[in-house]
């Protein structure tokens, strides 16, 4: 049996926390950017606290209008005022219950564009040394951040999705795509178990690559997953997988 991390991005209004929390061993909270306030963060950290889940801040655009899936045009002193609003704003909520941040993993557009973009690679690398450089990120394996944040010292989790298709150069279909996102539990498991046992994905075009993470992402607002979760849970189980 083999033991991985499960992180979810939750608190961004779906309503699935309780229903998922006794399951997962991590989670991204929304704080702000594409959703999250307050409210919605304590709430969701209360749930993490409770079930000794692992917390995460979730900092994205701020782009509530497209849930943070679009990329704006930032200049770095708009990254870094926003970024560390965000984090700011988890870390608050989380200093009043007593709870550690454990990680940082950006959002949709600002997740891509912090991983491959040379700017923003950049500016993230400057903002972890400067504010949070005792802090792990969530990384993409492969991307130009995994390789700055290994030049730097910095410490980071590889993280795979098992619930997105890859195109063959290690990147996620783009969400336009109608096969972009893994609906089905049974494809969901299987791509997973592959994953887990044999570091390889196979991509949308059927050609395998090599994949190697600590850390499986399920999305908290892939709902046709999240209400079915308990079946991921025990086809895992029969898979060897179980999460820890």
């Amino acid at each position: 049996m083999v033991t991985i991390d499960i992180n979810m991005d939750l608190g961004e209004g779906m309503n699935v926390e309780g229903q998922v929390m006794p399951f997962i061993s991590s989670c991204n909270v929304a704080c702000g950017g594409h959703y999250g306030n307050y409210d919605s963060i304590k709430e969701t950290l209360l749930l993490a606290q409770k079930y000794n889940v692992k917390t995460g801040a979730h900092p994205s655009f701020d782009d509530l209008k497209n849930f943070g899936r679009s990329q704006l045009d930032w200049d770095e002193a708009r990254f870094r005022e926003s970024v560390s609003k965000q984090i700011q704003q988890f870390q608050d909520v989380a200093l009043e219950l007593g709870i550690t941040m454990n990680h940082i993993k950006m959002h949709g557009a600002l997740y891509h564009a912090t991983a491959h973009l040379t700017d923003y690679v950049n500016w993230t690398i400057q903002l972890v040394k400067d504010k949070y450089p005792e802090v792990k990120l969530y990384v993409p394996p492969g991307s130009l951040l995994e390789q700055e944040l290994k030049n730097h010292g910095l410490s980071y989790d590889r993280e795979a999705f098992a619930d997105r298709r890859y195109d063959n150069d290690g990147k996620l279909v783009s969400r336009n795509d109608a096969n972009a996102v893994i609906e089905d539990v049974s494809k969901l498991v299987n791509q997973l178990s592959i994953m887990v046992h044999e570091n390889k994905v196979i991509c949308i075009d059927e050609h395998e690559i090599f994949l190697n993470a600590q850390t499986y992402c399920v999305h908290g607002d892939n709902l046709s997953i999240v209400h079915n979760f308990n079946e991921v849970i025990t086809a895992l189980n029969l898979n060897q997988i179980k999460i820890g």
